[in-house]
């Protein structure tokens, strides 16, 4: 090698370079991942609402309900659950949502509370999906009391606007019990 090749391959630099470059990499793959919510997502009342999969037993077709007399109108009647009578519950009054005609694609998703299945009826429910916790927003203030008590947030998806329910305090609300 000429001297003029040694002086233009300096070692030291090479490694110094090497060396910020390992660096950077691992100062780039120590970065958090973004944190995202496993959530089901549904239609109430011409809306779409989601909540935490991990509080979802199941979806299933709307069975053969059982009236209940003497009992508030959100519950919409008891079924068989594979052997465990189950409630039907109709939350689209207590979040003030109209009440929508049930069409083939309603739906009840089978939510575990504490000690108890709660069947929530839903018009449609769409699909489970990652949301971003980090695109949470708080409730707009315009909401309604009722829905405003029961929702954590709000996000897009899609294009269109999804409400977190809390739905741990939702099944927990002193209307859903008999």
């Amino acid at each position: 090698m000429s001297d003029e090749q040694k002086e233009s391959y300096d070692i030291q630099a090479v490694l110094l370079e090497m060396r910020e470059k390992y660096w950077q990499g691992l100062a780039e793959a120590e970065e958090t991942p973004e944190e995202q919510l496993e959530c089901l997502t549904f239609d109430l009342g011409g809306e779409t609402f989601a909540f935490e999969t991990v509080h979802a037993a199941e979806v299933i077709r709307i069975p053969r309900l059982v009236k209940i007399p003497k009992v508030q109108t959100h519950f919409v009647g008891v079924f068989n659950l594979r052997g465990v009578i189950t409630a039907a519950v109709d939350i689209r009054p207590l979040l003030n949502l109209p009440q929508l005609q049930l069409s083939a694609s309603a739906r009840i998703i089978v939510v575990k509370s504490e000690g108890f299945l709660t069947g929530l009826l839903t018009e449609t429910v769409r699909e489970v999906a990652g949301l971003s916790a980090s695109s949470l927003e708080h409730a707009v203030q315009s909401l309604s009391g009722g829905q405003r008590e029961f929702i954590r947030g709000q996000l897009a998806l899609n294009g269109a606007m999804v409400r977190l329910l809390d739905i741990q305090k939702l099944m927990a609300a002193p209307e859903l019990r008999v």
